[in-house]
């Protein structure tokens, strides 16, 4: 089965366009996730039957930080499914910030699969499990593939599942990014090794009222829908600012968490974003750390389910 193809920000045949995402939602960790409306964009520049598997990148809008995921993926395609690729070369552009919880690295995972997928027009019956042997979990990439809103699980044989659904309309998301970097391996090796039974029934009953709240319209329930024991208090010494954002009390906030593995905020709102964005500005000048603050759109899937 084909992958769908995301419709921003380009209609040209070369682009393969892919959406950022926001994860875990609070206590939804490695399992829920939402595509948002900020665009990694690869082009096709020249294809070469000639040079077969050569695979060249050029990153135009900042030099590439880190590994290239769009190439690994790319590569764990040809030797998952076994077809020799032609020469390809591409150019890439991104909207969306390296190493700052917003799903950069699920989005290139994903795109490096399409392209694989187009330059050979061998789809694969799996991409979802492709990509999240690539990327180790599959919630940024379920995202990314579907859009809206994805829960994600993992089976015993490797195998992934997603189910996708509408993200409620009246729902911003506003999302804070301090000038940092973490990268994921750093924060995920903050989390502990196991978890308590008191903890863990802690985020099940929670990361299940998140999911009914947002399907039901419930979302007076989001922020105690939204707390979390399992990541944030483990990851707060490496994340400027969490702490103060987590204890917003303001009617415009209606729940709070890390933007997966950081160091971006995100906040759920109903009033169009502008209070919590000087609330996440504030928080911001008080650490005298310079920080954007973007009130993000969903990115909705129209296969996606209503």
């Amino acid at each position: 089965m084909a992958m769908p193809r995301a419709e921003d920000p380009s209609t040209d045949e070369r682009d393969i366009v892919v959406p950022g995402s926001v994860s875990n939602l609070g206590p939804a960790f490695d399992t829920l996730a939402v595509a948002v409306r900020l665009f990694l964009c690869v082009r096709v520049v020249d294809v070469r039957p000639s040079e077969p598997d050569v695979f060249e990148c050029r990153f135009v809008d900042a030099p590439l930080v880190g590994d290239n995921r769009i190439e690994q993926a790319f590569r764990h395609a040809r030797r998952r499914i076994g077809i020799q690729a032609p020469g390809v070369s591409v150019e890439v552009r991104t909207e969306i910030p390296l190493q700052a919880g917003l799903g950069s690295s699920g989005a290139a995972t994903v795109a490096g699969l399409r392209l694989y997928e187009l330059i050979t027009n061998r789809p694969s019956a799996d991409w979802l499990t492709l990509a999240c042997e690539v990327e180790g979990h599959p919630d940024n990439v379920a995202a990314a593939i579907s859009g809206g809103l994805t829960l994600s699980c993992v089976h015993d044989d490797g195998r992934v599942t997603a189910r996708t659904w509408r993200w409620p309309m009246a729902i911003q998301l506003v999302v804070a990014t301090p000038a940092v970097r973490v990268e994921t391996s750093r924060a995920r090796s903050v989390l502990p090794a196991s978890i308590g039974m008191r903890d863990a029934v802690f985020n099940l009953q929670r990361a299940l009222m998140l999911v009914h709240a947002l399907e039901n319209g419930c979302y007076d329930d989001l922020r105690e829908a939204m707390r979390d024991r399992w990541h944030q208090p483990f990851r707060a010494p490496l994340m400027p600012g969490l702490t103060d954002a987590l204890a917003l009390d303001h009617p415009a906030v209606l729940g709070v968490s890390l933007s997966g593995a950081g160091p971006s905020i995100v906040a759920l709102t109903s009033d169009g974003g502008s209070d919590v964005a000087s609330l996440f500005a504030d928080i911001f000048r008080r650490l005298d750390l310079p920080c954007t603050v973007r009130t993000l759109d969903v990115y909705q899937s129209e296969k996606g389910k209503s």
